[in-house]
């Protein structure tokens, strides 16, 4: 049996987010004669490759690839891993069970796996949240290892909460200043609860009606227990909410609009 180990480069990264087919050697390695290939990987069902973790529950999500060998298939295993590099590693996530392999032709085999995220074990701090680097070992038919440690592809995120906007007062005369505040809070993995997301810009948004697009007023930061307020004038009968755009560590959300008669 010999092993054939390769690695992710910088440069491939915006490629393999499309599609992770990845094959440089690691210095070193003994290149295996029958080189197992992995591409279109998917984590979550392809959702931008992103997992949401709430701040007391656990998730479980698939992860798949389509996976090559002219020997064959005999197994494949994938787990996450959180830091830049090995000696850098302070988190990890390993597949729950065995992976299903299918065979979509003679070389080909789509293998999929699921894996459990849980802020009381394996995402136990608020600083996992962010990319993970994918790795993926198969065995093909001659019994060959290939091992592919990916750059990060997956995102792990706290879920957030944003809620139903509060426009006073109501009714309102055209003209007049009008106050609209809302509450953001996002997951503690520590706390196991949910807390105030402090200092983060969200978007007061308005729009005529009850129906179509909104349009964005002002731009408001968050205080020291979550909440935005601003005010604004009031114009027309319509609706009022706030939107947050997401970091790469906390999840976009918009909250339910509150309706604004104006006399």
């Amino acid at each position: 049996m010999r092993i054939r180990a390769t690695v992710a480069t910088a440069a491939a990264l915006s490629a393999a987010l499309a599609v992770a087919t990845l094959a440089v050697p690691a210095a070193g390695a003994e290149q295996d004669d029958t080189p197992t290939q992995i591409r279109d990987i998917k984590v979550n069902q392809d959702r931008d490759y992103t997992v949401v973790v709430e701040a007391a529950r656990k998730i479980k999500f698939p992860i798949s690839a389509m996976v090559h060998d002219p020997a064959g298939i005999q197994s494949v295993s994938f787990e996450l891993q959180h830091g830049a590099t090995e000696a850098e590693v302070d988190g990890r996530i390993a597949q729950v069970g065995s992976s299903n392999c299918v065979k979509v032709d003679e070389y080909w085999s789509k293998c999929e796996a699921f894996m459990i995220a849980d802020p009381y074990t394996n995402v136990r701090s608020n600083a996992l949240a962010g990319a993970w680097g994918i790795n993926f070992v198969a065995v093909d038919g001659e019994g060959n290892v290939t091992r592919e440690d990916y750059m990060p592809l997956a995102r792990i995120k706290r879920k957030t909460h944003l809620s139903l906007a509060n426009a006073t007062p109501e009714p309102v005369k055209k003209g007049e200043n009008l106050t609209v505040k809302a509450r953001m809070i996002v997951a503690s993995w520590e706390k196991h609860k949910d807390v105030p997301l402090i200092g983060h810009q969200v978007l007061l948004q308005f729009r005529k009606g009850t129906s179509g697009a909104f349009t964005t007023l002002k731009k408001v930061k968050t205080d020291r227990n979550g909440w935005a307020t601003t005010t604004v004038k009031a114009t027309a009968d319509g609706q009022y909410r706030y939107h947050f755009a997401g970091t790469s560590l906390t999840e976009a959300r918009s909250g339910l609009a509150d309706f604004v008669d104006v006399k």
